[in-house]
């Protein structure tokens, strides 16, 4: 079963005359050094419109990444495409030594009118993640799925004249090329020998002056909610903070519980993740809630087991079907599960168990603690007038280290040491304490 992910996010609409503003080569230079997710896509696509607003005819993408998911892979080309259509050159620039374009990065580099890599770099390593193959179905799976993405890394270098069968490897082998290897073999058109940005930038011809757009905190924001490990921890965050202040009502604390989950649930939808998944979290979540009527465990680790379940969902999704639509890419998580989301569901299971014999013991010792504010307690304790008491008036008076309305029927001065005599509903009535 492919991982595949769709983000919810916006694209570029082609347009014909963005780039008509004027005749002479005008660049716009944007440096990605990020994960291909939503914020990555958020960024690229928003440097896009910007650089058709101000009518530049060159569009440099100095990129740097691991990969990262197939939907914002795809938007960002699509993106590209009509940025191309409406008269643009796109060029990615791997850049400057230690910087790479792997997986869902070979794929936008390829879709680039030109490509160079600077010494030092590298490309390739283009295979999708495929995991959760039904038994009996891995050959048929996983051929299909790597077939469908061979194409369409053949079509994007086909379309630029460059070394289809190298760059069809990619996805193929899992092969990645180095700055030598990528020139030689045509997977890219040329190596640039500069050892800085600025000395590549100047050697594929972008001449100064010129600003490096780089991703704001919008996107960058978007980038950090999108992790569906940061997500799914939010939302852990913010069900076990309102769990607790109902314990210990301080209203802050729920209402930031209130903000996590929000932000979770933001992050999960525009990460794409499957309403199924969105469900079982939720309802995992009710059923930690729901510990707090049955004290026995059960509940909060069946809220568990729903949680993890509906956590795990959010990395797969139905297989693709047996064939592609016509001009449309295949979609793909380049993302395998790793050992940051493991720990996390590691945390949330110990977190449950360590959380509910918490919240059970503060229940039962909330149940055994007295009831300070019940006024029939009150009778015997001392405490001393705050102000004047004229007999059968009312007057203030600091008992048990709570101020309370007293009354008596005798006069009886400010400062007086007082004892209660008895209650009259949430009034005490009291005379002079004995010395």
């Amino acid at each position: 079963m492919v991982a595949a992910v769709l983000a919810l996010s916006s694209q570029v609409p082609p347009s014909s005359n963005a780039l008509s503003c004027g005749g002479q080569p005008s660049y716009y230079v944007a440096s990605m050094n990020m994960t291909i997710d939503p914020g990555s896509q958020d960024f690229v696509t928003n440097a896009i419109r910007d650089a058709q607003a101000t009518c530049a005819n060159h569009f440099v993408l100095v990129m740097n990444t691991f990969g990262g998911n197939g939907g914002n892979m795809d938007n960002i080309i699509n993106a590209i495409s009509s940025y191309q259509a409406a008269g643009g050159s796109f060029i990615t620039l791997i850049a400057p030594s230690g910087n790479h374009a792997f997986s869902a990065g070979a794929y936008i580099a390829e879709a680039s009118d030109k490509i160079y890599m600077t010494p030092g770099t590298a490309i390739g390593s283009a295979t999708p993640i495929v995991y959760n193959i039904p038994t009996g179905e891995v050959n048929t799976t996983l051929t299909k799925d790597i077939n469908g993405f061979k194409a369409y890394m053949g079509a994007l270098a086909s379309r630029f004249s460059r070394n289809v069968t190298a760059a069809e490897l990619m996805v193929t082998k899992g092969i990645s090329y180095t700055a030598d290897e990528a020139a030689r073999l045509r997977v890219i058109d040329g190596k640039v020998n500069a050892t800085s940005v600025g000395g590549a930038l100047q050697a594929i011809g972008v001449a100064q002056p010129y600003e490096i757009h780089t991703p704001g905190i919008s996107s960058q924001f978007i980038s950090v909610l999108a992790d569906p490990n940061v997500s799914g921890l939010l939302f852990l965050v913010g069900t076990f903070a309102i769990l607790a202040d109902l314990y210990h009502p301080t209203v802050i604390v729920s209402i930031a519980g209130a903000v996590a989950i929000a932000l979770a649930l933001i992050g999960l939808g525009v990460f794409g993740a499957p309403i199924v998944s969105l469900f079982l979290m939720i309802v995992g979540a009710a059923f930690i809630f729901l510990e707090l009527k049955t004290h026995h465990g059960i509940s909060a680790l069946t809220g568990v087991v729903v949680f993890i379940i509906g956590f795990l969902l959010i990395f797969q999704t139905p297989p693709p079907p047996s064939q592609p639509t016509p001009g449309q890419p295949p979609q793909a998580n380049f993302i395998a599960i790793g050992t940051v989301t493991y720990l996390l569901l590691g945390l949330l299971g110990a977190g449950v168990v360590i959380g509910s014999i918490y919240l059970y013991r503060i229940r039962e010792g909330l149940m055994k603690r007295p009831k300070q504010l019940e006024t029939s307690l009150m009778v015997g304790k001392e405490g001393r007038l705050l102000t004047d008491l004229k007999a059968g008036g009312d007057a203030t008076a600091n008992i048990a280290a709570e101020d309370w309305s007293v009354t008596s029927p005798g006069e009886i001065e400010k400062g007086t040491r007082i004892k209660v005599k008895e209650v009259r509903g949430l009034k005490l009535v009291v005379e002079k304490a004995e010395s």
